[in-house]
């Protein structure tokens, strides 16, 4: 009886969430009709007692919708515990992550935006930079072919790069080298990696050393927009971040996604804000986001509600900027936001 209470509530605030960043007619503008699957997905995806960080993925252009992610931390699993909906799946992965150590988080993605709900992607983020605990949570998580791949990825990569996550996309099955592929079929793995701020002010400076730095990984060349956007993006006062889909043979496939992770603390600052502002028009000046980006700063949530008793601090606000390159694709931008409780 307790725990499908503990449920209830968190099921509660997952909507008190939503309904606070959604409303004033935001659900329309950024969130489109893929509320009732990414309530499904959540309550597939708890697990333990306590409420997991939420990422809100919007795309910036053409019709609204969202993708859900639901990240939990070491501290609130345990042994034998397992996601509400999803029949052991990642069972293996979850035992593992409750001892593990150099671990930060475990992530679920549900594709909502599509209506996949019953097979997440899951994701490792991790603390320290050693590559057997990447090695080990791609066993448990069914995947022991990809940890070669993925060691000969990070050996390959600057120093400087810090691989800060790991995950696994089964649901992705779009066949290779057509339009809408992710990559080249599903036996990839997503490698995100923080550029640090000596290299990205180096970028910034020097477009030869960050071609040469994503040549150096395997990434192919794309249409001429990507290392001139990528560059500029680097000039923002915000800390870049590099993901990529490694293949079999250890090299990044036609896929790479480049994004800026804002200052979440400092969103009252006027400077953070100009800062902000100017990201969003210079993606939309790109073509790449519409004028529903001035919606993003109304979406910011800090209120205490009571439930059960007990006071809560809601939380949500505007934390990526990501720009994508696929295979066969216009490149395209999205905005994550983060929620949760406090």
């Amino acid at each position: 009886m307790a725990e499908a209470s503990n449920q209830m509530n968190r099921m509660r605030i997952y909507q008190l969430i939503y309904a606070l960043a959604a409303k004033d007619g935001r659900q329309d503008a950024l969130f489109g009709h893929s509320s009732p699957q990414a309530q499904e997905a959540f309550a597939k995806g708890l697990c333990g007692t306590a409420f997991p960080e939420l990422w809100f993925e919007l795309p910036l252009l053409g019709d609204p919708w969202f993708d859900l992610h639901m990240l939990v931390s070491r501290n609130d699993v345990h042994d034998g515990v397992s996601f509400a909906g999803l029949g052991g799946t990642y069972a293996d992965a979850l035992d593992w992550f409750a001892s593990s150590t150099g671990t930060r988080m475990l992530a679920l993605s549900f594709d909502t935006g599509r209506g996949v709900v019953d097979v997440p992607a899951i994701q490792l983020l991790m603390r320290g930079r050693s590559i057997d605990v990447a090695r080990g949570f791609l066993s448990a998580a069914g995947r022991p072919d990809a940890a070669g791949p993925y060691g000969a990825f990070v050996h390959a990569m600057p120093r400087a790069w810090y691989a800060c996550y790991v995950g696994l996309f089964p649901a992705r099955t779009t066949p290779a080298n057509t339009k809408g592929a992710d990559s080249q079929g599903t036996d990839w793995t997503r490698v995100e990696c923080i550029v640090g701020d000596e290299l990205q002010q180096a970028y910034a400076q020097d477009v030869d050393l960050l071609q040469r730095h994503l040549a150096q990984v395997g990434l192919p060349d794309f249409d001429d927009t990507l290392i001139p956007r990528v560059q500029e993006l680097a000039r923002f006062p915000f800390p870049l971040e590099f993901q990529f889909n490694v293949g079999p043979n250890g090299l990044a496939q036609p896929a790479f996604s480049a994004s800026l992770r804002l200052f979440i603390t400092d969103w009252l600052d006027p400077t953070t804000r100009d800062a902000v502002d100017q990201l969003w028009q210079r993606a939309q000046a790109w073509g790449l986001a519409d004028d529903r980006w001035r919606q993003l700063a109304n979406t910011i949530v800090a209120t205490r509600v009571t439930l059960a008793d007990q006071a809560t601090l809601l939380y949500c606000c505007p934390a990526f900027l990501k720009l994508r390159w696929r295979l066969g694709e216009a490149p395209d931008a999205k905005a994550y936001l983060v929620a949760g409780t406090q």
